[in-house]
């Protein structure tokens, strides 16, 4: 009997011993390396004449109204050609779709010359990728729009891991009055100092809070002038002298502090999810969403179709796809 009475303490102080473990390994991971930020900044200067390696053919009379540039990688063909083929697949002239990446391998650059003789919509920026880069990348967005698409009233950026419905970009598009950043843009705020992969130190980013901005991965430039307005701010801001500084968050970088620097209004609009789930909102009594965002179900066609599934259905209180915030308008 006492052996009998013995187990389950001793299966309790495994279980218990365990959970300890696990909380513990959880919190190393919840501290900051500190191995992202140096305490000697690196003030190499941003390039904004920067070189464009590649880039589709631009046809005179050309009409594109909505510019979507997708962030991407060399290696993520696979993930191209099933944007392609569903949510990109969008049949306005006024709408264009083209991929930017950064600096190829010597083995990857033929391939990626293929796929632009092929569908004439890549772009190499001379830009060397990395998570700490992507500020880097989108500010070579915001550089190939303006020298390349000037009169184009929005720019939507987006990552190759979003699912967008064009469609309703476009009428955001037309119907947004620039200069404007609109995007889900009621996210958290607080500058965290001890979580890895978003930790920033204080003499990286001094404030407690950043500006608004906008998050998901997806938002839209409405106004033909905002990235000249946003490229000229951070020309004059530490993102143009400081390493550290362009290793921030590209959306909190480029939709909140140069934005707020600049004097552009973010508006935050529903309709667009940090999660496969679809997030929707009421136009007229229909449900309406803009994008989603892949984080483990890494396959935009099928994603591309559960939001079609409830795009334009009629408004009810219960909803397969959960309940999101609802609007009238």
């Amino acid at each position: 009997m006492l052996v009998s009475r013995r187990i389950p303490v001793l299966a309790y102080l495994f279980l218990a011993s365990l959970i300890a473990l696990l909380a513990f390994k959880f919190h190393l991971s919840t501290i900051s390396d500190g191995g992202v930020f140096d305490d000697e900044d690196d003030p190499t200067p941003f390039d904004f004449a920067m070189n464009f390696l590649l880039r589709p053919t631009v046809r005179e009379d050309d009409v594109t109204n909505v510019l979507v540039l997708v962030t991407t990688t060399a290696s993520e063909s696979k993930m191209r050609e099933q944007v392609r083929n569903s949510w990109a697949n969008y049949s306005s002239k006024a709408v264009k779709v083209e991929f930017l990446i950064g600096l190829p391998t010597d083995s990857q650059l033929p391939l990626i010359q293929q796929e632009n003789k092929d569908f004439n919509d890549m772009i190499i920026a001379d830009v060397v990728e990395g998570y700490y880069s992507l500020a880097a990348k989108t500010m070579a967005m915001l550089l190939y729009k303006t020298r390349y698409y000037p009169d184009t009233k929005c720019l939507v950026k987006a990552d190759v891991d979003n699912v967008l419905i064009l469609r309703n970009y476009e009428r955001l598009c037309e119907e947004a009055v620039g200069p404007l950043i609109l995007g889900k843009c009621d996210v958290p705020r607080t500058v965290l100092r001890n979580v890895t992969k978003w930790a920033v130190p204080e003499f990286v980013y001094s404030e407690p809070a950043y500006p608004t901005y906008c998050s998901t991965g997806t938002y839209v430039l409405a106004g033909k002038t905002v990235p000249q307005r946003l490229i000229k701010e951070a020309m004059r801001s530490p993102f143009a002298n400081s390493l550290n500084f362009r290793k921030l968050s590209e959306d909190v970088i480029v939709t909140g502090i140069l934005a707020e620097k600049a004097g552009i209004r973010r508006r935050h609009i529903n309709g667009l999810s940090f999660f496969e789930i679809p997030e929707f909102f009421c136009r007229n009594g229909f449900k309406t969403t803009y994008s989603t965002h892949l984080l483990s179900d890494k396959n935009p066609g099928k994603n591309f179709y559960k939001l079609m599934k409830i795009e334009g259905v009629m408004c009810k209180w219960w909803d397969p796809y959960a309940v999101r915030r609802w609007q009238n308008g």
